[in-house]
């Protein structure tokens, strides 16, 4: 114990007998303080929402208003690149309220020759699926896609859920993360609740909710949405619709960035430049669509 106290008192001397050594130990534990503080003012911005209900209502009309503009403005682009999954999810906001843009873009879809017939199921569960369209274009797909096209049609899918790690429950993370809960919301939808699903994709829900609590630079819109899908509202805090409503830019959309970071977290070298997409804007006008009209009730709509 003496030595050890010995040990210690020769290293507070060093300390100060060498200025420069002490003001770096003094600079050092100050950055520290101001790291932590700055962490702190960032985290409570994320998460703590600080208007009111009438406030945030006024937010979300002229949000979804400018967004709607949006897709009107580019409803041929829409239709033109065919995002099936963007568009599935229009069709669902599309039931909740019926708009006549969006109506068409789910009409043009599923009259069009040029979409795999297997993908229509997402909008017609009814739909029959041809077995050797479906596994030939599973091949092509990338994981995400095939996680969907699995989902669609358990039964006549030639590979295994343990083969492409979908019921993994730990293996993914941040936006593959996302995509596997819609894939087993999807799945659900197909077979019919069964309690592994569910608990699953509790736990996945719960896995994303940690991930936009801590993400204090980045602002997922996704994260938020497949939760929402998922039925999970009560594990959206207002404050992140309010944080996806204060990115919207002036001509109604949306795009993948916050300052010089993207959604996927990659540090963009362009500061400056903000152009809309469709991506991000659909996915936006899909989640304040489900706020408002599907789950008011949790965030002081009703």
């Amino acid at each position: 114990m003496e030595e050890n106290h010995k040990a210690q008192d020769k290293k507070n001397d060093d300390v100060k007998k060498h200025p420069v050594l002490r003001k770096a130990v003094i600079a050092t534990i100050i950055l520290a303080f101001l790291t932590g503080v700055l962490y702190t003012v960032m985290f409570v911005n994320n998460n703590v929402s600080f208007i009111s209900d009438e406030a945030f209502a006024k937010q979300i009309d002229a949000a979804i208003e400018k967004a709607l503009a949006w897709t009107q403005t580019h409803k041929t682009e829409i239709m033109i690149r065919k995002n099936f999954g963007l568009i599935k999810m229009l069709n669902d906001i599309n039931k909740l309220k019926s708009i006549p843009v969006l109506s068409d873009i789910v009409e043009n879809i599923m009259v069009s020759p040029e979409l795999p017939n297997c993908w229509k199921r997402l909008f017609d569960p009814n739909r029959p699926i041809d077995m050797f369209e479906l596994n030939s274009l599973m091949k092509k797909e990338h994981l995400d896609n095939k996680w969907v096209l699995y989902a669609l049609a358990p039964d006549e899918a030639k590979i295994t859920p343990e083969q492409l790690q979908l019921f993994e429950p730990e293996r993914w993370w941040g936006r593959r993360l996302a995509h596997q809960l819609d894939a087993l919301t999807t799945l659900r939808n197909t077979k019919g609740a069964n309690e592994e699903i569910d608990e699953l994709i509790n736990h996945l829900c719960n896995r994303l909710r940690v991930e936009i609590t801590f993400d204090a630079l980045i602002v997922d819109i996704g994260k938020n949405v497949f939760i929402l899908r998922a039925g999970h509202p009560e594990k959206i805090r207002r404050r992140w619709i309010e944080r996806v409503i204060a990115k919207q830019s002036q001509d109604g959309g949306w795009d993948n960035r916050w300052f010089c970071f993207s959604s996927n977290v990659e540090i963009l070298p362009d500061f400056t430049s903000r152009k809309t997409n469709q991506h991000d804007t659909l996915l936006a006008l899909t989640l304040l669509y489900m706020v408002k009209y599907q789950y008011p009730e949790y965030f002081g709509l009703k």
